[in-house]
C-alpha cells in the first residue's frame, strides 16, 4: 500500500516552503519521525518528520523547488502493507545516490526484527490523522555564508619588443610608436601627464612605446587603456579589476525571510500613512543605571541594553497613551489594553520580530530574561511562527549598529514602532552650564489613521521622559 506525505502547516497560516535537502532517497527505509528533509518557510529552517514507516517509492518535490501546504511531498510503501519494493533500476539508482552521499546524510536503517517489533508496540492512527498533526521538529539556524576571497590576477605586463610585429616599426593597429618617428624618450615623456604615465606603469607599458591621439600627439588615457586591452586581454581598468571579482551581473531568487519581509514592508508602506518623530534624550543616568545593573548578580548572564529600559519605558508611555497601541479595521479600530511587545532583530537570514506577550506583567528582571531568550533565539534562527504572531507595538535599536536616527516602516497591523538611535557623548546644557552627557536619539513612525502628530510626539516625549529618569523603571 502506498502513502502520500503532504507537505504540513509547520507555523501559523503558512502557505508554502521550499525543499532545502533531502535526507532521504529512493528505496530508503524510513521510520516513524525519522527527518526525511529539510524546508525553508516565510519564517525559518524546519527538519521535517514523516508520520509513517515504509519505503521510499518517489521524491515528489525537488530541492530548490516551491511547493504549496497540502501538495504532495513524497510516496512511501507502507511497511505493514508488504509493499512491493521499488524496480530495480530505482534501487540501483538509490544505492548510488546513498554510496555517494556523506555517511552523517545518510539515513538509519534498523533490522527488520527490530522495526518489527516497533510496529508491534507502538499502534498508529491512519497516515492521515498522522499527516495533519504533524508539526515540524524545529528551525535551524543557516550559518552566514559569505563568497571566498580571491586575489585579483596580476595584470599581464607588455612586451614592448612585441609592438612593432608589422611592418617593423608598425602597430598591430597600422599606427606608428613615438619612438619609431623620430621622438625622444624625453619628448615623449614631456607628452603625457604624470597620472597617464603613472597608469601606463600601472599596466606595464612604456609610454615611449605608446602612440598619442590627444591634440598636437599628446598620449591620453584612453590611449593607454586601448594598449593595455590590445596586448593584455583586459577589459577593465586597473581600479575595477582592484575592487571587483566575479561575474559583473548575478541574479538571486528571492525566498524565505527577505520574500516574507518584502511582501510586508510592501503592503504596509502602501497601505498606511505613516508619519514619523523624533527626540534627542539625555540617557546619562539611565547609562549609570545600566552599568550598575550589570555588575548585579541578578542580571548575570542577561542582557542589559538599552532596549531594557526603553521598553519599560515603551509599556508605561503606552498606558498613558493608549491609542498607539491600537489596530485600525476601517470602520473601527481595536484599544489593546495589553502590551505585546515585538522586538525587531536583524538575523542571518533576514529580519525577524519575535514578540514578547504580555510584556506588561513582566518585572524589569523578567522582561531583561525574556529579551535575552528571545533575541539569541532569532540570531540563530530558532524563532518559530507562533512567536512572530500578534504584536500591538513594536521596538528597533538601530544604534546597534552605529546610526542616529532611522524611519521604519511599522509591521503589518501595528500602529506604533519605536526606533532607538546609538548613544553618543554630547555637549548638553545641565542647569544653565554645558557639560559632556550620554545622549541618545528616540523617534518612531506611526499611523496616522489612529495618530495625529501631537499624539506621535506626546508618546515619544513620555518615553523620552521615562529614558530620563530611569529610577521610575525599577518602582
Amino acid at each position: 500500500m502506498s502513502q502520500t506525505f503532504n507537505l504540513p502547516d509547520v507555523g501559523e497560516g503558512l502557505t508554502e516552503a521550499e525543499i532545502v535537502s533531502w535526507r532521504v532517497s529512493q528505496g530508503d527505509t524510513v521510520d516513524v519521525n525519522d527527518v526525511v528533509c529539510e524546508i525553508e518557510t516565510a519564517k525559518s529552517l524546519v527538519e521535517l518528520p514523516i508520520p509513517f514507516a515504509g519505503t521510499v517509492q518517489e521524491l515528489v518535490a525537488g530541492e530548490g523547488e516551491t511547493i504549496e501546504v497540502g501538495q504532495p511531498l513524497i510516496r512511501i510503501s507502507a511497511a505493514d502493507s508488504g509493499g512491493a519494493p521499488p524496480p530495480d533500476s530505482a534501487d540501483s539508482n538509490a544505492e548510488s545516490a546513498s554510496s555517494a552521499a556523506p555517511a552523517s546524510e545518510k539515513p538509519s536503517v534498523a533490522p527488520a526484527e527490530e522495526h518489527q517489533q516497533e510496529q508491534e508496540q507502538s499502534p498508529r492512527g491512519s497516515g492521515e490523522e498522522q499527516n495533519r498533526a504533524l508539526v515540524g521538529s524545529g528551525p535551524k539556524a543557516d550559518a552566514p555564508k559569505a563568497r571566498p576571497r580571491t586575489r585579483p590576477a596580476a595584470l599581464d605586463l607588455v612586451d614592448v619588443s612585441d609592438l612593432g610585429v608589422r611592418g617593423g616599426n608598425g602597430r598591430k593597429d597600422g599606427r606608428s610608436p613615438a619612438s619609431a618617428l623620430g621622438h625622444s624618450a624625453a619628448e615623449v615623456v614631456r607628452r603625457a601627464a604624470p597620472p597617464v604615465r603613472a597608469l601606463a606603469k600601472r599596466f606595464g607599458l612604456d609610454v615611449v612605446q605608446l602612440v598619442g591621439t590627444g591634440r598636437d600627439g599628446r598620449i591620453t588615457r584612453e590611449d593607454v587603456e586601448a594598449q593595455a586591452q590590445q596586448f593584455s586581454g583586459s577589459q577593465q581598468s586597473p581600479e575595477s579589476v582592484s575592487l571587483y571579482e566575479g561575474p559583473r551581473e548575478e541574479q538571486v531568487q528571492v525566498r524565505g525571510v527577505r520574500k516574507a519581509t518584502a511582501l510586508n514592508v510592501s503592503a504596509s508602506a502602501s497601505e498606511v500613512p505613516h508619519v514619523s518623530v523624533f527626540k534627542e534624550v539625555d540617557v546619562t543616568r539611565m547609562m549609570e543605571l545600566r552599568a550598575a545593573l550589570r555588575n548585579d548578580p541578578a542580571y548575570e548572564n542577561l542582557s542589559v541594553s538599552p532596549m531594557l529600559f526603553a521598553a519599560q519605558a515603551i509599556i508605561r508611555a503606552a498606558r498613558k497613551n493608549p491609542q498607539v497601541n491600537a489596530t485600525w479595521h476601517g470602520s473601527h479600530y481595536t484599544l489593546c489594553n495589553y502590551v505585546n511587545l515585538g522586538i525587531a532583530a536583524a538575523t542571518p537570514r533576514g529580519l525577524v520580530v519575535p514578540v514578547i506577550h504580555d510584556a506588561q506583567a513582566y518585572t524589569p528582571l523578567g522582561l531583561a530574561a525574556a529579551l535575552t531568550a528571545l533575541t539569541a533565539e532569532a540570531r540563530e534562527g530558532k524563532t518559530t511562527p507562533a512567536q512572530m504572531q500578534g504584536g500591538t507595538v513594536s521596538i528597533t535599536n538601530i544604534g546597534s549598529l552605529g546610526l542616529d536616527f532611522g524611519t521604519p516602516i511599522l509591521p503589518p497591523g501595528q500602529a506604533s514602532i519605536v526606533v532607538l538611535g546609538a548613544v553618543r557623548t554630547k555637549p548638553w546644557v545641565v542647569g544653565g552650564q554645558i557639560a559632556p552627557r550620554q545622549i541618545m536619539t528616540i523617534g518612531g513612525s506611526f499611523d496616522h489613521r489612529l495618530i495625529d502628530g501631537d499624539l506621535a510626539g506626546a508618546f515619544i516625549s513620555d518615553v523620552a521622559a521615562v529614558m530620563e529618569q530611569p529610577g521610575l523603571l525599577m518602582a
